[in-house]
């Protein structure tokens, strides 16, 4: 009895790319390439349909992008393997990637031997990840974390009042529209914002504003 073939579906708008998966699929007996897609809405239509073991993604889709491909695959509740094949090497790719749901993550010089055998253990249900690339996502998942830390330490030292100020600051209001909206005199808004600079570890609005949104604790329209 034949055991039957892994599944695959690529998802690149390249067609040199698209032709080395092609390679790998062919040269192996286990291996089933039953689709090609070149963007988000051909991947979901394809995976829908015909149900892949592991869809081979690139990270950089036309019309969406790779990122838009894996919400869609997440929303039709995918329950297969996906090996991201990308150019992108840096920690925080790779880690935002992990948290789509990406078991995979391989740069695009992968072999084609490598390839088939990449494809068949993430199938397994194993993770690859490039060593390199691995530590890149740990570093960037620590900076994360110290960042959501941070956050958490200076949103608790910030007082309702100053939180309110922060959002005024960062609408661009000037010190006595920011006052005429929270009826409180010019003077005191500058007090507030003094102790707000002092807590941000900042000395001026936009050093504020940035810093506010780095660590989180506003969103710029």
């Amino acid at each position: 009895m034949d055991t039957p073939k892994i599944r695959v579906v690529v998802v690149d708008a390249h067609p040199v790319i698209r032709g080395v998966v092609r390679l790998a699929c062919e040269g192996s007996e286990d291996l089933e390439l039953v689709a090609e897609a070149t963007d988000a809405g051909e991947a979901l239509n394809a995976v829908t349909a015909l149900s892949p073991h592991v869809v081979i993604l690139d990270l950089d889709l036309p019309q969406g992008g790779g990122r838009d491909a894996m919400l869609r695959l997440r929303e039709a509740h995918y329950t297969g393997s996906v090996l991201a094949l990308s150019d992108r090497t840096g920690g925080a790719a790779v880690l935002d990637a992990l948290k789509l749901g990406v078991q995979s993550y391989l740069t695009k010089n992968t072999a084609v031997h490598g390839l088939a055998d990449a494809v068949r253990r993430t199938a397994a249900g194993e993770r690859l990840i490039d060593p390199d690339l691995e530590q890149g996502a740990v570093m960037e998942l620590g900076r994360s974390a110290r960042k959501a830390r941070e956050s958490s330490e200076i949103d608790a030292l910030l007082t309702q009042r100053e939180r309110e100020i922060l959002d005024h600051i960062s609408q661009g209001l000037t010190m006595h529209q920011i006052g005429t909206r929270l009826g409180i005199s010019p003077r005191t808004v500058e007090t507030h914002v003094a102790k707000l600079y002092r807590k941000l570890g900042v000395r001026t609005r936009v050093q504020a504003v940035s810093r506010a949104v780095t660590l989180g604790l506003i969103e710029l329209d």
